[in-house]
């Protein structure tokens, strides 16, 4: 079976939850059976990658372009024009040289309208099928279109939650399934360096580190709010008066460089907000590269996001595999993955009081933090490795070609 993978999104470019899951991929299919082609955007200059079975393609005609006119993102729909029509065009050309037997397009319902619809005529003329896999929620009406109206044979959420957000909002109920997203057992696991985060930030051994991971740019002016930032140092500053040995960390993920001038933005609103609650000297911001975050996650003590929604929020899993607690909230797809005060806990997002409440009790009781690492290594071994999902998604996929 020869699979096409293609993304807006590349671990190369920037860090998040389609960037992870490509990664992932990366490393899962170089030693399978499967032959994997990825069809990425580039950082610069186009070019060509063989890895064992797995090929790269990256190329500029999947990199958006776009000016800000009054703070709204605004394409430009002359340079558009052209990268979908060599979009168009590389497509043709692959499925005439390749035999590609499925299209699997990671969060198209987002991408520029016509990149969507040129993939859908590229496969409908080739008769190869295309399946969607959603990452994200659909927000504007022109993505809910894309996902009713277009040629896709099957469309592949990374939780329940956004199933069934999708059928809420018209899919067909037959064409939707759901698929987790797998981590990468070998990279993210317990066992690794507990000191190297302390000494990259020269903090004492007995110190005790609160992690929070996300991007803070995604388009959304209120993405700290979203993203639970503001909460959670709302919610810190609860417990300084009494525990000074503790501080927060803020892993943020690199952006693309499209993104600097927004990224610089909302960090500097990020700053003020450390500001007002008088947290300089407690809370680090700092990136890391995607290499890192499992030692990040490692040389921490407890992990924190807890969002006013999460699509699925593979955070989480990392953490566990890691082998630290995690606290979330009870929105969106993380109830697939925390069950209370089993594996972590659940709490109501936007509530400072009780989020303080679960950090010191996280930290401090140490029975109960044992019993939830033990929960988190065993749910992620059960249900959320890239061996297990990989190997569901293309059991998937072989069926699907099986029966076209």
């Amino acid at each position: 079976m020869k699979i096409l993978v293609i993304s807006l999104n590349s671990p190369e470019i920037s860090i998040g939850g389609v960037e992870r899951y490509i990664a992932n991929l990366f490393d899962f299919f170089q030693d399978k059976p499967h032959e994997v082609i990825f069809l990425l955007p580039s950082n610069g200059k186009d070019s060509y990658e063989k890895r064992n079975n797995i090929t790269i393609y990256r190329k500029n005609f999947l990199t958006v372009p776009y000016r800000k006119r009054f703070g709204k993102k605004k394409i430009f729909k002359s340079k558009l024009k052209k990268k979908s029509k060599d979009f168009f065009g590389f497509l043709l050309n692959l499925f005439n040289n390749e035999k590609v037997d499925i299209v699997s397009a990671q969060n198209f319902h987002g991408a520029p309208p016509s990149h969507s619809i040129v993939l859908n005529m590229a496969c409908f003329a080739k008769s190869v099928p295309l399946i969607l896999r959603i990452h994200s929620y659909a927000q504007k009406d022109i993505e809910k279109a894309i996902i009713n109206s277009l040629f896709w044979k099957k469309i592949i959420c990374v939780s329940k939650s956004v199933a069934g957000d999708c059928f809420n909002k018209g899919v067909d109920v037959h064409k939707l399934t759901t698929k987790y997203l797998g981590i990468n057992t070998r990279k993210f696991r317990s066992g690794l360096d507990k000191l190297w985060l302390k000494k990259s930030l020269r903090l004492p051994k007995n110190y005790k580190i609160i992690l929070h991971a996300s991007r803070i740019i995604t388009g959304h002016k209120e993405i700290l709010k979203e993203k639970g930032i503001t909460n959670l140092l709302k919610s810190f500053s609860k417990l300084i008066p009494e525990r000074q040995d503790i501080r927060l960390l803020i892993a943020i993920a690199a952006p693309p460089k499209r993104l600097k001038n927004e990224f610089s933005q909302t960090l500097e609103k990020l700053k003020g907000h450390i500001k007002l609650y008088n947290l300089e000297e407690r809370v680090i911001y700092k990136k890391f590269k995607l290499g890192e975050m499992p030692l990040v996650y490692t040389g921490s003590d407890l992990f924190v996001l807890a969002s006013e929604n999460e699509t699925f929020g593979q955070v989480y899993t990392e953490a566990m595999a890691c082998g630290i607690p995690v606290i979330g909230t009870n929105v969106g797809g993380v109830p697939e993955i925390i069950t209370d005060n089993y594996n972590g806990f659940l709490i109501p997002p936007n509530d400072s009081s009780i989020l303080a409440q679960k950090i010191e009790e996280l930290l401090y009781n140490k029975k109960l933090r044992k019993e939830f690492i033990r929960a988190g290594l065993k749910t992620v071994g059960r249900k959320f490795s890239a061996k297990r999902q990989f190997n569901i998604l293309f059991k998937y996929f072989s069926k699907l070609l099986n029966s076209y």
